[in-house]
């Protein structure tokens, strides 16, 4: 019999729950693995309590498998079924570092795939594609930020305008997603409506365009006395129209005040 991860060394990290299945992402020891389970099999409290439901779990072999499928046979014995099928990546990494998420210790939840972390006795931003259906907008924000770096380098006299892109988070030495420096500071308002008008026009220079421009993308960064852009999910290549319509937009987006594409906590 193949060795298992002790069920103390388990835990589950996400989770996402629909009424058809639960869907999670599960720490064993060292390595990461993805688990369905249909609603059917767990009654609902087991399904939605981790404390519930890792008891309830079968056995996880200590290997390098990826997805396992859980279900309850017709004479109620719980079943899996294991995969090695590879699973999604970011395709086009560029950045020369490479850091395990495992690694790093969370010391606040942003988003449930964004959370600020402590790397190198600094706090950072941790931000991932959680499931397969996370990684397109990951992969297209990796892609943004490439483009951002490569301008801030070709016009280092420029303030950033973004933060700082600090390497690409690994997951079983599979690209997941990307460390970013936190920045310091506050959301912007309508008092900063010029200082936002003018790091949108210089994206814009870059042949982008934001994609969602909620006052909640804009922080006023204390320490370079400007303000830079966040969450790049949306953007994409410059089209003159749609630039118009985010700059006409953004008054208006600077007094929302409903929370709307914000945090779950303060960014400060």
């Amino acid at each position: 019999m193949k060795n298992s991860v002790p069920t103390s060394q388990i835990e589950i990290l996400n989770q996402l729950i629909d009424d058809e299945q639960g869907t999670y992402r599960v720490r064993a020891g060292h390595r990461v693995h993805y688990v369905t389970i249909p609603t059917s099999t767990f009654d609902e409290d087991t399904m939605c309590r981790t404390y519930l439901l890792i008891p309830q779990l079968p056995a996880f072999p200590d290997e390098d498998w990826t997805t396992m499928h859980i279900s309850r046979g017709i004479d109620g014995v719980i079943e899996s079924i294991l995969s090695h099928k590879p699973l999604p990546e970011i395709h086009e990494p560029w950045h020369h570092r490479r850091i395990d998420v495992l690694s790093l210790k969370r010391t606040k939840r942003h988003r449930s795939n964004v959370h600020e972390v402590s790397y190198e006795d600094r706090p950072a931003i941790a931000k991932i594609a959680l499931f397969e259906w996370d990684f397109q907008r990951i992969e297209n924000e990796t892609i943004i930020y490439s483009i951002i770096n490569k301008h801030q380098h070709q016009h280092p006299a420029e303030p950033p305008c973004a933060p700082e892109f600090l390497g690409h988070l690994t997951e079983n030495d599979r690209v997941i997603g990307f460390l970013l420096e936190k920045v310091d500071g506050e959301f912007a308002s309508i008092e900063n409506v010029s200082d936002c008008q003018n790091v949108l026009h210089r994206l814009h220079g870059m042949g982008l365009i934001h994609g969602d421009v909620n006052r909640y993308n804009f922080i006023v960064d204390q320490s370079h006395k400007t303000v830079r852009m966040i969450d790049f999910e949306h953007a994409e290549e410059f089209d003159e129209t749609r630039a118009r319509q985010e700059l006409e937009s953004l008054a208006s987006e600077l007094t929302e005040n409903t929370g709307r594409g914000g945090p779950t906590v303060s960014i400060n």
